[in-house]
């Protein structure tokens, strides 16, 4: 009787916004309803089929429709809701807001309903976890000749949806104004690329980097304490950085100013050691993550090095727990000895955690 195409594509985005270890999901359904007047005259809810963005299967979703009900304005409407199904997904708790568009007889989408600017929190573990409109369209002459070809009701339904892991942030993203966020990081990143109003400079293999104090101190305890204890940086508003290439530091400047890692793929690891150095604690993570995904025995030692130098804690054990379990390849490869030999104290931790094991 229905069906629920996945003829449009899905995706995941980083939206500009000041959590950028957030990633936002997108994706376009579009749900035939069939043999509508039948649907009418029995007055059932019908649901489409479960689906699922592309780029993240922890949350099935599906459409509640009511050919028949009594909308706010007390007259004969249709009601649809957007439902998250607490029986297949794997998490418990998304932030989506989402819209609806009716086709056309003549293959125009018309009538569109968006939530706004506004993320709806679903919860599989409350009693009712849906969202939609009570009032979705009055059924008239006008509306039968308009959007119901051979029968079928054809709806195009628009999601963009986000996870949050840590237990304090779905608070404070149910209150704050995301446009006004999006709004904001737009500027900021219009400051970086004009450099407006600029109050210090940041030199790196003879590149200059003219910068605002107030913008890398709210990211940099490194900056912070720069500017706050006095340095002759501070005073001479310039700095000139030894350890770090231009090509990371172009990197470090992007993420403080859009939280963005454009090339973290490849410089991951140089950027780790920046955010060690600068003291921006969510670089660093981000730098951890993509390291460890890249993790494999030929790579292993150097990583555990990487992670113990820059004091990556996380990053450092889990590579300890992968040379403990690969420990017939990774100790009989020709680098094992030499490299175990100059740093004797993580071979004894290495050795400490296959004992526990």
């Amino acid at each position: 009787m229905s069906s629920c195409q996945s003829s449009f594509s899905t995706c995941a985005r980083s939206e500009e916004c000041w959590c950028s270890t957030v990633e936002f999901h997108e994706m376009e359904r579009t749900w035939n309803i069939d043999d509508f007047s039948v649907l009418e005259q029995e007055d059932e809810t019908i649901s489409s089929s479960l689906f699922s963005a592309d780029s993240n299967d922890n949350f099935k979703w599906y459409l509640d429709f009511e050919p028949e009900c009594v909308g706010y304005s007390g007259k004969n409407t249709m009601c649809l809701y957007l439902c998250l199904s607490k029986e297949h997904s794997t998490r418990k708790r998304v932030f989506a807001k989402f819209g609806f568009s009716i086709l056309s007889n003549d293959g125009h989408s018309e009538n569109n309903f968006t939530v706004g600017f506004k993320y709806h929190e679903f919860n599989s573990e409350s009693d009712v976890d849906v969202e939609g409109w009570g009032n979705f369209l009055s059924k008239d002459d006008t509306f039968k000749n308009k959007f119901l070809k051979n029968d079928t009701l054809t709806i195009t339904f628009y999601l963009t949806f986000f996870e949050i892991n840590d237990k304090s942030m779905p608070e404070i993203f149910s209150r704050c104004n995301i446009a006004h966020f999006q709004h904001l990081s737009k500027n900021l990143k219009s400051a970086f690329e004009n450099r407006d109003f600029t109050d210090f400079t940041i030199s790196v293999e003879g590149k200059e980097y003219p910068v605002h104090k107030i913008i890398l101190a709210s990211c940099s305890d490194y900056f912070a304490t720069m500017f706050k204890t006095g340095m002759k940086e501070s005073a001479e508003n310039r700095v000139v950085i030894t350890d770090v290439d231009e090509a990371v530091m172009d990197e470090v400047l992007r993420f403080i100013y859009t939280g963005k890692c454009e090339n973290i793929d490849y410089l991951a690891y140089d950027l780790l050691a920046a955010a060690d150095k600068f003291d921006i604690g969510h670089l660093k993570k981000i730098c951890e993550d993509s390291v460890y995904k890249s993790l494999s025995v030929d790579n292993a030692l150097n990583v555990l090095i990487l992670a113990d130098r820059h004091n990556a804690n996380e990053l450092k054990s889990k590579t300890i727990d992968f040379i403990v379990d690969e420990s017939s390849e990774v100790m009989n490869s020709t680098s094992w000895n030499e490299i175990m030999l100059k740093h004797p104290r993580l071979l004894n931790e290495v050795k400490e955690r296959a004992g526990s094991s």
